[in-house]
């Protein structure tokens, strides 16, 4: 199926690796001309390379999008090398650790919250102007299932996301007018990098037999008895920021196995 993305231009936050990588190459894969976002310079050049094996085209966008200022540079820069910027996914988060509230400092939360919602708030400012005047844009912030109903040791991470889900309703309504989607992919469990670095880390003290059983029982409050890939999140992305969604604004998608139906 041909998504209509040949030349079209999409810029992805947090893309220097993880789903947000994953993300780029399938967009590449698919035609489209990828603005690589991260703060780690080898991050992108990574991303970059791997963009190059799959016969796409890209370009580096590095900045922190905790600073609107640098945002709106990076936004200017990929504008006058491509004119404009047609889609942005929105992927970029942080999770200090994954621990209970009480047991993380007030510096750890602010960072959830700038990178997560602040930064989601900044990518989108930046965009908006340009996509309005063109009366075409799409628009797809990433989200969590913990967002939706909660998750012990991520209350802030959750919380950060659950703005952003908020946020992502409210700027449809507002932009709907001027052929602008909004819409939110919302994982629950995925093989990501940063699922993967927990469980290192519940290896260490909890020994691989207990971990390994505990993820045998994860996988059966699944109906489809698996954890989630970095390619199922990647498809439902494409999905919505593709025309082939042009009548879906506003709306949360869940890419969880079933896990929860809300």
């Amino acid at each position: 199926m041909d998504l209509g993305y040949k030349d079209k231009v999409v810029l992805i936050t947090g893309s220097g690796s993880g789903i947000g990588q994953n993300m780029a190459v399938a967009f590449a894969r698919e035609g489209a001309r990828v603005a690589v976002n991260d703060i780690a310079a080898d991050g992108i050049e990574a991303t970059l390379g791997m963009i190059d094996e799959a016969g796409g085209t890209g370009m580096a966008a590095p900045c922190d999008i905790t600073d609107p200022d640098t945002v709106a540079a990076m936004i200017v820069a990929v504008e006058q090398q491509w004119g404009r910027v047609d889609v942005l996914v929105n992927n970029a988060a942080v999770m200090t650790k994954h621990a209970l509230f009480l047991e993380k400092s007030i510096e750890q939360c602010d960072q959830e919250i700038r990178v997560t919602l602040y930064g989601t708030i900044n990518c989108v400012r930046a965009v908006l102007p340009g996509m309005i005047e063109r009366s075409y844009g799409k628009i797809v912030n990433i989200a969590t299932d913990a967002a939706r109903i909660g998750q012990e040791r991520e209350a802030v991470y959750a919380a950060a996301k659950g703005g952003v889900i908020s946020f992502s309703k409210s700027v449809a309504k507002e932009v709907g007018k001027n052929n602008v989607n909004v819409n939110v992919v919302s994982p629950g469990a995925t093989n990501s990098p940063m699922r993967n670095g927990i469980l290192d880390k519940m290896r260490e003290s909890m020994g691989e037999e207990r971990v390994a059983a505990r993820e045998e029982k994860v996988k059966r409050v699944y109906p489809l008895r698996r954890i989630g890939e970095m390619e199922d999140v990647s498809n439902a992305v494409l999905y919505l920021a593709s025309d082939r969604g042009r009548h879906v604004t506003g709306q949360v998608l869940s890419v969880n196995g079933g896990f929860a139906m809300v």
